[in-house]
Order: structure tokens, then sequence, then C-alpha cells
């Protein structure tokens, strides 16, 4: 951190995350199984997630008894391929574009294939590092599938949901999934409602988590190895409006490198902060044709006097035509800079980011609309 920002005295926090999040990490990592709600185009649909590496024959029992006994095993694609597993199909129609590969059982260690034991054993085995191809054997009782290397952020699906809360939880980057079914048990002819896997949640005690706090959790603050952005290079920059401290940050999510500008100046309790995305005809700390000329630079000139942050937000692949569109990785973006500089309580000067966004990383931002 600059020496302007630690001079405010604003202690340096870990960003906040959802409790129900908290919990399902716990849960995964000492292989209780997790309820996982998938509310996207999927009618609340419901799965069941336990890390493959902690997979027993007691797990995975109480998983075939309370889920349509079909069991999948999410991996990373480049994981797929060192077990050499190809897609199910040449040409996938599944509507829902989950990427099947072909069936396997552990090549040793295993009667029939089919039962819990046996089940849990391959799945042991798929999450295994030294595992290889010869230790599997073609087809058999777990179906692979393909996650995307987005995570959710690419695809909001349980496949990708499964491994990256294995990822988060620091284990190897394989789950065992299956889908809740109605009315308690394997017997039903239908899917779970969102009431029917909460009280199957609060039956045996275990934590319900729903994707769309898994992908806020992506956004904001990284997929458990890396955090959402890393700190770059750091320099000082004159400008129009007096000197100020460049720092580039990392963006481990997109790829791209995002722009703070911090004022020289000591900030008070609640610094000023700018946050904006690209313009293909601004600069980096003006713009000479612009609409968002006036706005950015005006908060950037009272950032230069009384200290604070301005944010410039790049955006991957972004067509100059488009240079303005804002989206919700965008905000996440500005809220994991500010996070890792040590803000939780700012002003927020107009622009595109939404201060209700930033709460969700722990920062508490009130609009200023001051001089």
């Amino acid at each position: 951190m600059s020496a302007a920002l630690q001079s405010s005295g604003v202690p340096v926090i870990a960003p906040a995350r959802s409790a129900a999040l908290d919990d399902a990490v716990s849960a995964i990592r000492q292989g209780i199984p997790v309820l996982l709600m998938d509310a996207t185009d999927r009618k609340d649909e419901g799965y069941v997630v336990l890390a493959a590496e902690l997979a027993t024959a007691r797990s995975i029992g109480w998983m075939v008894r309370y889920t349509s006994g079909l069991i999948c095993a999410p991996m990373p694609d480049g994981r797929a391929d060192e077990l050499d597993l190809p897609s199910m199909v040449y040409a996938n129609k599944n509507p829902r574009e989950t990427a099947f590969t072909v069936a396997v059982d552990a090549a040793e260690g295993v009667t029939t294939g089919i039962s819990a034991t046996d089940r849990a054993h391959t799945l042991r085995v798929l999450a295994k590092s030294d595992s290889r191809p010869s230790d599997l054997t073609r087809p058999g009782h777990v179906i692979p599938l393909r996650a995307r290397p987005g995570g959710v952020v690419e695809r909001p699906g349980h496949t990708e949901a499964a491994v990256d809360l294995c990822t988060i939880a620091g284990l190897p980057a394989v789950a065992a999934v299956a889908a809740i079914v109605g009315g308690g048990d394997s017997s039903s002819h239908t899917m779970a409602s969102r009431q029917e896997v909460r009280r199957l949640g609060a039956q045996f005690d275990l934590p319900v988590l729903d994707i769309a706090e898994l992908i806020t959790h992506r956004l904001h603050h990284g997929d458990g190895f890396l955090p959402r952005v890393s700190r770059r290079e750091e320099a000082r920059l004159s400008t129009a409006y007096g000197d100020l401290i460049s720092i580039n940050f990392l963006d481990n999510l997109t790829g791209v490198e995002h722009t703070a500008l911090l004022g020289t100046a000591a900030p008070g309790p609640t610094p000023l902060v700018s946050i904006h995305g690209p313009c293909a005809s601004a600069g980096l700390v003006h713009s000479d044709t612009c609409a968002c000329r006036e706005e950015f630079d005006s908060g950037l000139r009272r950032i230069a006097s009384a200290g604070g942050v301005a944010i410039r937000i790049a955006q991957k692949n972004s067509p100059a035509l488009s240079a303005h569109s804002w989206r919700r990785e965008d905000e996440a973006a500005g809220a994991a800079i500010l996070a890792e500089l040590g803000l939780t309580s700012i002003r927020l000067l107009p622009g595109p980011c939404d201060p209700d966004v930033l709460a969700v990383s722990g920062i508490d931002a009130s609009d200023d609309v001051g001089p």
C-alpha cells in the first residue's frame, strides 16, 4: 500500500465472503456432502457435491440414496486430457452443453464397478494427481465431465461449480455430483424442488449453496489459488493535476491489467474513489473528445488534491464501439482492487460503478457529489 493510503489509518482486511460459501467450503474439505442449487435455466435443480479425493463408500451410498444415482465426476478440461477422456459423443447436442466424457471404472480395486465402494474408489483414482489413463477402464460406471476453464463465471452450471468448490477448498479439482430427486429418495419420478433440497439439508445438517453465491465469490475473490487481482508495477506519474502514484493490477480472471491512480495527499477516513471503464478516445488520465471526460477528469482533479484512488478498469477484447459497456465483472474488479488497497469505507464519485456491488467485498461506499 502507498504511504498516502497507509496514512489514512484505514485497516487492511480480507474481503468479505458469504457464510453459506464458508460452510460449503468447510464441508467439502471434510468430505461432507454439499447441496448445490442451480437456479439458472434449470428450474431450481439441486445437486449433491462431494470432493472426489475424499469419497467413501458411505458418502457415495448416501448420495445414491438421495439422488438419481447417476454419479458424474466434474474436472478441469486439462485433467480430462491427461487421463485421455474423450467426449462421450462426437457432436454434443445436450441442450445445456454438459460435457460428458466416456464413462470409466478404476482398472484395479473394483469388482463390478457399480457398488458405492467401487464408485468411491474410482472417484479417488480420478482425483489422484499421479493417476494415468492406464489406471482406468472404459466404459464404466462413473461419468467424468469437462468443466470450462473460467468456472462458474464462464458457465454457471453444476459441473463448473463443483470444480470451483474443490479448488477454493484447496483440494484436487475433481468432484462427484448427482442430481437430487424429489420425495427424498431415488424412487421419485421428479426432480427435487428448492424447498425439498433445503429440507434435505436441514434433515442431515448439510450446507445448501446457491451457484449465484459462488459466482459472486469468484468475481470478487478469485479461484482459491489466485486472488481476483494481483499488484504489479508501481510508479510515480506527473499529470496536469499533480503527482499521482500509478499501480497496475493483473486481473487473474480476465488476464487484463487495470490501473489505479492514487493521490499523494493523505486522504481522510473515507477516501474519494472514482471507478471507470475503458474509453477508446481517452488517455490514462484524461479524454479530449468523449463525454466521459468531464466526469473522470473532475474526479481525478479532486483525488490529486484531496487524496483517494481513481481506477481505470480494462476489458478483455473490448471493441471501441462498446468501450462504455459496464459489466458485473468490471465492478467486481474495482471492488477487488479497493479491497487489496485496504479500503473499507469510501466516498464514491460519479461513474458507472454500483455501490451495492462494492458492498459485496466489504466496502462501505457512499455517493459523493461534492464539487
